[in-house]
């Protein structure tokens, strides 16, 4: 599988962890709302996979840990009322979508 498509898959699965999470708040959420959680779901998805591949302690960590603010700022700034608990579920699909992945790539040993 290509780089892409998997950062396309991941994304797609946390796209869907979101949006089973917020159930009817999705549709209660405006376009533009909706196309900056799509655009954070990339992001997050290539965040996840460069995190997975970096050694423990390594000072990419720390340049991973301001990409990852920089997603949650860009949560923070929806305009729907409840943009925290956008962001929080947004996090919370994120770590369901790479626990899911790590105990796939684990079984496969």
């Amino acid at each position: 599988m290509t780089k892409p498509r998997l950062i396309h898959d991941v994304s797609l699965r946390i796209l869907a962890g979101v949006r089973d999470r917020l159930g009817d708040a999705w549709d209660a959420l405006d376009g533009a709302d909706r196309e900056r959680i799509i655009l954070c779901a990339v992001d997050a998805a290539e965040l996840q996979l460069k995190a997975l591949s970096l050694p423990q302690g390594s000072e990419e960590q720390l340049k991973l840990l301001r990409e990852k603010a920089q997603i949650h700022a860009q949560l923070a700034n929806l305009t729907a009322a409840g943009a925290v608990r956008v962001a929080a579920v947004f996090w919370d699909a994120v770590r369901g979508v790479v626990n899911g992945a790590v105990a796939i790539a684990f079984a496969a040993l």
